[in-house]
C-alpha cells in the first residue's frame, strides 16, 4: 500500500480523536464517547494490520541477502502481530 493511503487513514483517525475531544468538552454521554474511541482503535489496528501485511509480503517477495537479518525482520513482524491481540 502506498504510504499516502496510510497517512489518509491516520488523518481520518486524527479527525475522529478531535471529535472525541469535543464530545468530552461538551460532556457528552460516556457510552457515545467509548463508541467513538472503539472506532478509532479499530481504525488504528487496521493500519497496523495493513503495514505488517505489507512488511511480510516484502520479506517473502524481496528477501534480504543476509539470512539472519531476514529471520530477524520476519520475527519482528510476527511479534507485532502477536502483541496486537
Amino acid at each position: 500500500m502506498i504510504r499516502s493511503k496510510y497517512i489518509t487513514r491516520l488523518k481520518r483517525s486524527e479527525g475522529q480523536l478531535r471529535g472525541i475531544q469535543k464530545m468530552m468538552e461538551e460532556e457528552r454521554d460516556c457510552i457515545d464517547i467509548i463508541t467513538q474511541l472503539t472506532a478509532v482503535r479499530s481504525s488504528v489496528d487496521r493500519i497496523i494490520e495493513l503495514m505488517i501485511t505489507e512488511n511480510l509480503t516484502t520479506c517473502i517477495n524481496d528477501p534480504l541477502e543476509d539470512p539472519q537479518a531476514q529471520k530477524e525482520r520476519l520475527e519482528k513482524a510476527v511479534k507485532y502481530l502477536i502483541k496486537r491481540k
